[in-house]
């Protein structure tokens, strides 16, 4: 269709949290507000939500801190390689008709509204 504008994607990249991840992302999370987070709070799965670029390098959620502006656990990636460390990071700034982005302040590419995950829309198609 003419003028139509091409669907962008997340990356989808798919690993399963390596348990020596988890571990790390609950002690940070419980130094911040002691006995508040379990292993039930951590990403089993982590998924690259980040614009799909075509590059070896994966950024994914392990675990959302609780409250207002509280940021989320983020780990980083490359491919052939385990998850093995965690980053605190802001949440990103940008809000759009009420809803804000999901993704981590300065990510790169487009905000989560502006992204489709392949493996939801055709669930019967591995995207990574």
């Amino acid at each position: 269709m003419p003028g139509a504008q091409e669907e962008r994607l997340i990356c989808g990249r798919r690993v399963l949290a390596p348990p020596v991840l988890t571990t790390a992302a609950l002690a940070m999370a419980n130094a911040r507000a002691p006995g508040t987070y379990s292993g039930d709070d951590a990403q089993p799965e982590l998924v690259c939500a980040i614009d799909h670029t075509g590059s070896a390098e994966h950024q994914a959620v392990v675990l959302g801190l609780q409250g207002p502006h509280a940021g989320s656990l983020w780990t980083a990636w490359r491919d052939g390689t385990d998850p093995i460390t965690v980053a605190e990071l802001p949440d990103c700034p940008v809000v759009r008709d009420g809803e804000a982005c999901s993704e981590f302040e300065g990510h790169p590419g487009g905000h989560s509204w502006e992204l489709a995950d392949l493996a939801r829309l055709t669930p019967n198609n591995c995207s990574a």
